[in-house]
């Protein structure tokens, strides 16, 4: 199967920050619980910033909205049956 130039785009752009995340459940960084709540929560923390460094007065102010997107991720991801096991990188291959 081809990968589509969408994804190596996505991959090229996003992939370090992946894999920081991926190194950061590898190694049981404090904060970092389950794959989907870390997935969540980082997504959520990049549209927290955005709005921050745009001037969100709301965003300024709280973690209101953060948490509601992580919140939202959390729930889609695990409606769509991604496995919060899966996303967990296994320390054995340390």
């Amino acid at each position: 199967m081809t990968t589509p130039v969408y994804l190596l785009d996505k991959l090229a752009r996003h992939g370090a920050a992946a894999e920081r995340l991926r190194s950061e459940l590898r190694e049981g960084a404090e904060g970092v619980h389950d794959g989907v709540s870390a997935v969540a929560f980082d997504a959520a923390n990049f549209v927290w910033s955005f709005l921050v460094l745009s001037g969100h007065e709301e965003a300024q102010e709280s973690r209101v909205i953060r948490n509601a997107v992580a919140e939202a991720i959390v729930e889609t991801l695990r409606g769509r049956g991604v496995n919060p096991e899966r996303l967990n990188v296994d320390r054995s291959e340390l």
